[in-house]
């Protein structure tokens, strides 16, 4: 069973990244996504040992640190805009508002919220038996979140998203709540989005 965990989690988190970036699944992105995600969330619905708490905020009492965390991404997603892409700055509210609220709305749940469940509800409750040392699920988490987005073709994607996902990670093994590293995604993403990062997270076929 464990190794049969083993071979199920490289298949889910490595190999459809690689089919995606290769272009073998042919279609939308978002439909093998939203595929996954409906078939982790039956499964930890159906999972008597799962506890439902950690769908909500599960106690979670760190709303200042969290808040002050809001605020230093919000100052780190401006100044790699500015470092970076300094032309794209404000892009989207600017010249195409409409699509940026289409996004601030859509976005932290059509994408936030399912990568989340996949990646830290999921993940860390289904392969939890794999690992001995929880340090190293969160290290080898943040790493496959990061490679998921080797779909958007760039190094930034990656990097970016890899730190991020550790940090989530991390937070996800200590407080068990989805509702917190969701608001920290959604906020973070719908950032980008408004700042101009958000370029290097778009594919036409997503």
């Amino acid at each position: 069973m464990r190794l049969y965990k083993v071979f199920e989690l490289v298949g889910l988190f490595v190999l459809i990244p690689l089919l995606f970036y290769f272009d073998f699944i042919p279609g939308p992105k978002a439909i093998p996504l939203l595929v996954v995600f409906l078939v982790a969330l039956t499964y930890l619905l159906f999972s008597r040992k799962f506890n439902r708490k950690e769908f909500g905020f599960n106690g979670y009492s760190g709303w200042r640190w969290l808040l002050l965390r809001m605020f230093i991404a919000t100052c780190v997603v401006y100044i790699l805009t500015i470092i970076f892409i300094p032309d794209r700055l404000f892009y989207l509210p600017k010249n195409n508002p409409h699509l940026w609220i289409a996004i601030m709305i859509f976005y932290p749940i059509w994408s936030a919220f399912t990568q989340e469940l996949i990646y830290r509800s999921f993940f860390f409750y289904r392969y939890k038996s794999i690992f001995s040392n929880e340090k190293v699920m969160v290290l080898l988490n943040g790493i496959l979140f990061g490679f998921l987005h080797i779909i958007f073709r760039n190094w930034i994607a990656v990097v970016c998203t890899m730190l991020v996902g550790f940090y989530w990670a991390s937070s996800y093994s200590k407080h068990r709540s989805l509702m917190v590293v969701f608001v920290e995604h959604a906020f973070v993403g719908n950032l980008l989005y408004t700042f101009g990062l958000g370029s290097y997270f778009y594919v036409p076929d997503f």
